[in-house]
């Protein structure tokens, strides 16, 4: 679990733990309210989403809240990208395509392949944009699923509070009883203020932060993958995308300096 998920963990800990203080807990539980809140929201999500999606949202969750680091990714893309380049410089189509096959990178992977297929320069980059465009609305969707739940959450608690509150009215000669039933009434607000603030919004802002460096990546792969197909030199490739520290490290991998072109003085 990275840093920022344990960070989040607690800070959501401590506002429960003082949302709860001094208070009975009994008094919070009202289980009219959650059936109206939760059992909505299921609803909805049945109603208005594919299963898939769904299920996509909460992979995403889970992997925008985990420990993978999308900058140290961006980079390991790119040094496998520079790795294809120099593998498709030397020794062709057929070693880059064998090669693209041990890409983990699906993205980077599909292009590979498309180059080793010989797709030229416009092929290849309408066919990377539309699936940059897939993929992008596919995150879209999944944000918009969660900015859905932020907006219904509250109001399905209004609704509940509203419905608690046509109760307590019918039972207004019971003076005793009314202090308690107004507050097991607003108790649904609370848990729908609760579910959209502390949980759907922090999941949607980490998505869309997810979903900008997955883009980001995706760019970065897509520049590459054009300078493989004009059997760029790797060097070039990095020093067009801010790298060039990168290719280093790579030849220093290899065993080998990077060659250095020297320039003759030429007399005044």
């Amino acid at each position: 679990m990275s840093k920022y998920a344990i960070s989040t963990f607690l800070i959501c800990s401590f506002l429960f733990v003082g949302f709860l203080w001094g208070v009975d807990v009994s008094q919070l539980l009202n289980i009219q309210s959650l059936v109206i809140v939760i059992g909505g929201l299921c609803m909805v999500i049945w109603l208005g989403f594919p299963s898939d999606r769904l299920k996509g949202t909460v992979n995403s969750v889970r992997e925008a809240f985990g420990s993978k680091d999308l900058e140290r990714e961006g980079k390991m893309l790119l040094a496998d990208a520079l790795r294809l380049a120099k593998i498709y410089r030397l020794h062709g189509p057929v070693a880059l395509q064998k090669a693209a096959s041990k890409v983990g990178d699906d993205f980077l992977r599909y292009g590979a392949v498309l180059v080793a297929e010989g797709y030229d320069q416009v092929s290849l980059l309408n066919s990377l944009q539309r699936e940059y465009i897939k993929r992008n609305e596919k995150g879209a969707s999944q944000i918009q699923l969660l900015q859905t739940m932020c907006k219904l959450a509250p109001a399905l608690g209004m609704a509940g509070t509203v419905i608690s509150l046509m109760q307590v009215m019918q039972n207004l000669g019971a003076e005793g009883n009314l202090g308690p039933s107004l507050g097991l009434a607003l108790s649904s607000t609370l848990y729908g203020i609760l579910l959209a603030n502390l949980f759907f919004l922090p999941a949607t802002v980490k998505l869309q932060q997810y979903f900008s460096k997955k883009a980001a990546n995706m760019r970065i792969v897509m520049d590459a993958l054009l300078g493989i197909q004009k059997a760029e030199h790797p060097l070039r490739i990095a020093e067009r995308l801010n790298s060039y520290d990168l290719y280093l490290k790579l030849k220093k991998a290899e065993g080998k300096k990077p060659r250095l072109v020297r320039f003759n003085k030429k007399a005044a």
